[in-house]
């Protein structure tokens, strides 16, 4: 009989031989699949700027994809953050979210959203499902700060995150170009049908995540907890690494500051780099951090 791939618990028989001086039961467990073939969910969000102290989410997506199955949308709908809330034209502009669609589409009140939003992540909590975000200090901070506004205020739940941009730096350094969902999407060869779309963003993302956990045991060996403090870890190597080379030629602009995933609303000075420029000079001095130019909203150049 061969033990199921579930991770219960079954009993075979030993079977008795010139080693053996006795017979019983013996318990095998089964392991855990990797988390990369695990279960899996991911978070996008499109907002109406960089600032979470300021600006409101637009549209939110989470999915939940059960290994060997599709993914399937527990959220994916525009939300309206309230009619005195502005929208933009730079960012209509990349996601095309603006107060007449919000209107036409009959976008649920985001504050309902975000109650739904946060009873399934604290599922997936307590689940230990991991979560994916592409780039999580910004949507994370953004998810905390309207969380904050709710009536009463909600706390994040203490889900575990997955970040491929994060992943993507420390296993792939020194890789030229930009490190947008787009163009990870293109190294990893996952499909991306709708870009700056936020339920097409975090199915992106997802791919991008098993993909990165299958090619790269390093990291797809680990479990989801030690994932976190690697992700720390890489976050803080990354964001010294650029702000020494911002220092060296002189940029004008404010360093990369915060910690990874990030819990606290930021302002667009402290929102740090992103995916979305040209990209630095790949020189010694300045690898680690030549891949994160910043950028107008977001990591994959949506008005996040």
């Amino acid at each position: 009989m061969s033990p199921p791939l579930d991770g219960t618990l079954v009993e075979l028989p030993w079977e008795e031989g010139p080693l053996l001086e006795r017979s019983g039961p013996v318990v095998i467990r089964q392991l855990p699949p990797p988390w990369y073939a695990g279960p899996l969910a991911s978070l996008d969000l499109e907002t109406t700027g960089r600032g979470p102290a300021s600006d409101r989410i637009l549209a939110v997506a989470l999915y939940r994809q059960e290994p060997d199955r599709a993914p399937e949308p527990v959220v994916d709908t525009l939300v309206d953050p309230g009619p005195e809330v502005e929208i933009p034209e730079a960012a209509a502009a990349v996601h095309g979210i603006t107060r007449e669609r919000l209107e036409q589409e009959g976008a649920p009140p985001l504050a309902e959203t975000l109650a739904e939003v946060h009873a399934a992540l604290c599922e997936l909590a307590a689940e230990g499902v991991g979560v994916v975000i592409y780039n999580a200090p910004f949507d994370w901070p953004f998810l905390a700060a309207e969380l904050a506004r709710l009536d009463p205020p909600h706390a994040l739940p203490a889900c575990r995150l997955i970040d491929p941009l994060v992943l993507d730096r420390l296993v792939d350094r020194y890789r030229k170009g930009k490190r947008t969902l787009e163009a990870a999407c293109e190294i990893y060869g996952v499909e991306l049908t709708d870009a700056h779309e936020a339920g097409a963003d975090a199915l992106a993302s997802l791919g991008v995540a098993r993909a990165i956990g299958r090619r790269y045991p390093e990291v797809g060996e680990l479990s989801l907890d030690e994932l976190q403090t690697v992700q720390v870890e890489a976050h803080r190597t990354w964001r010294d690494g650029f702000n020494a080379y911002l220092r060296r030629i002189g940029a004008d602009r404010a360093p990369v500051t915060g910690t990874w995933p990030g819990t606290a609303p930021d302002t667009p000075d402290t929102r740090g780099a992103t995916a979305d420029d040209a990209t630095a000079p790949d020189t010694p001095d300045t690898r680690g951090a030549a891949d994160e130019p910043r950028g107008p909203y977001g990591t994959s150049t949506s008005a996040r």
